[in-house]
Order: structure tokens, then C-alpha cells, then sequence
């Protein structure tokens, strides 16, 4: 009887170590088991290099995420908005947002709920989670609530960036791609408002000019010719040495996170719909960074 008990004890903890953090009305979240363990052991890893920056807390977790495939559409599987947390399965935005929301919890000691809280922080005007329309789709605006909030600097200009005239409405003007939006006329004011203030960019040729300025961890993204269109695709800098660019990203290529053997403009090189680059520098963990 003594020995059934023991057995039954480890059983209940090693489910509610696997399954505790995979509800919704409890913890204000959706995730499943393999993706908060993946979550915890990337977590406790990082915790070993804490006191290191948060770009570099950035590649470490995005090079433990390596392998894990590309999927697209997970935020929208299914109606109801709601703080989805995958890490076993991503696409290029939600990889380096989560390697940022993973190395900002580690700056901070922090731990899942943390993380999670990280998570929303980001991907939501204000943090709030009630709409399709308070996430926030474009990355235009992504980084613009990130800089605002002290996590991100856009360090586009320093780099020799000029002013980028593409007009902001991808949103409003494929509705049939997006079945989950449910208010497309906050979607236009949110595209009016990305419109009202000017957007940089380096272009594809001037890029080589640039590349001594960009380090580890800094946040690349491509913009484009697709006409409404912010941007493309979003990855992670790995420089190697000064100059030499690789990109840790979910790569719709191989279909998972890679460190790409190609350089930043080799890999430019044959995407003639890429015009160009912006950068995004993360920054160093602080209090207002946390909740606002």
C-alpha cells in the first residue's frame, strides 16, 4: 500500500509539473504541456546567464528554440482572443518576440508567468487581451508600443536610414484573409495611425554601409514591395564578427528556426519583393519597460 501511495504521489507531480501552466481560465492563457516545459527549460537555462544582455539572452534562447518548425496561423486557430503561448511551433514574428519575452524574463528572474506576462505586454496595445483588434498585427506597430515602452530603440536612421514612403492598409484591403477579423474599422484606425508618423528604412543597395553598425540579438526586418504591406519577414542578428551578418529566424525555407548559413545580403540578394531593412536594438531590462 505504502509503495502504490509513493507511485501515486510522483504520478500527480510529474502532471502537475507537465500540465499546470496549459489552461486558460486560471491562468489567463492557452499553451499545452510540451510548450510550457520547452518554455521552462529554455527559462532555466538562461537563468545560468542572466547577467548577460538581453540581445544576448535573445540568441541564446532563439539558438535553444532551433528546430522547432515553422507554422503560420497559430494565433488565429480558433475564435475568441486569447494569450496563445507556443513555443514548439512559430512563425518569424512570434520567434523573436518570444526569444525577447524569454530574455527578458531571464534579465528580471522572472518565471513562466512572467514570461507570459512579457508575452502580452507585447503582442497587445496596452496589454490588453479582450479583441482581435488589441493585438497588435503590424510590426510597424510592434516596435513602435516596444519603443515606446522602453524595450526596443529603432536604430534604423543611425544606420543611414531614409524615409520609406509605402503606405500602410493590407488589413482593410484583404479582409477575406483575415475570417477572425471581427471590427475592421478599428483596423483602418489602426492603419491610419501607422500612416500619421513617418517610417524609415535602409535600402537593399546602401545595406553593406550598414552592416559594421548591426550586433547580436538586433531585431531585422524586410520591408516590402507588396503594396499595404508593412513588413515581410522578421529575424535575429547573429554577427559573428564585425560586418558578417547571419540570421536566426523561422525560416519558411527549411519550415523551422535556423541559424541561416547564408549572410544578411546574401540572403537579400534573390528576394526582389525585399526593398529593404529596419533595425530594431533591444534594450536593457528596466522597471518601465515592465508594465507599460
Amino acid at each position: 500500500m505504502r509503495k502504490y501511495f509513493i507511485t501515486l504521489i510522483a504520478i500527480i507531480l510529474t502532471c502537475t509539473a507537465a500540465c499546470g501552466q496549459a489552461g486558460t481560465a486560471e491562468t489567463g492563457w492557452v499553451t499545452s504541456p510540451a510548450d510550457s516545459l520547452l518554455a521552462e527549460r529554455v527559462l532555466t537555462d538562461l537563468a545560468l546567464h542572466a547577467g548577460e544582455p538581453v540581445p544576448d539572452l535573445m540568441v541564446r534562447a532563439g539558438k535553444a528554440l532551433e528546430g522547432q518548425p515553422y507554422v503560420a496561423g497559430t494565433l488565429d486557430e480558433t475564435s475568441g482572443e486569447k494569450l496563445r503561448i507556443y513555443l514548439t511551433r512559430t512563425d518569424c514574428i512570434i520567434f523573436v518576440e518570444t526569444c525577447l519575452a524569454l530574455a527578458r524574463t531571464a534579465a528580471q528572474g522572472g518565471d513562466f508567468k512572467t514570461f507570459a506576462n512579457e508575452l502580452r505586454q507585447s503582442r497587445y496595445r496596452g496589454g490588453r487581451v479582450e479583441s482581435y483588434a488589441d493585438r497588435l498585427h503590424y510590426t510597424t506597430e510592434w516596435a513602435r508600443q516596444g519603443e515606446a515602452r522602453g524595450v526596443l530603440e529603432d536604430i534604423t536612421d543611425d544606420l543611414g536610414g531614409m524615409p520609406l514612403d509605402h503606405p500602410i492598409n493590407y488589413m482593410s484591403s484583404h479582409p477575406g484573409s483575415y475570417p477572425l477579423m471581427d471590427d475592421a474599422q478599428a483596423i483602418c484606425e489602426v492603419e491610419e495611425g501607422i500612416n500619421a508618423e513617418p517610417r524609415h528604412y535602409i535600402p537593399k543597395d546602401k545595406i553593406a554601409q550598414a552592416l559594421d553598425g548591426i550586433r547580436s540579438g538586433d531585431i531585422i526586418c524586410l520591408t516590402t514591395s507588396v503594396e499595404g504591406l508593412d513588413i515581410s519577414h522578421v529575424m535575429m542578428a547573429v554577427v559573428e564578427k564585425p560586418g558578417t551578418v547571419r540570421l536566426l529566424h523561422a525560416s519558411t525555407g527549411p519550415m523551422k528556426v535556423v541559424t541561416d548559413a547564408k549572410t544578411l545580403p546574401e540572403y537579400l540578394a534573390g528576394r526582389s519583393s525585399v526593398t529593404g531593412i529596419q533595425v530594431l536594438r533591444p534594450q536593457a531590462y528596466t522597471q518601465k519597460g515592465k508594465n507599460q
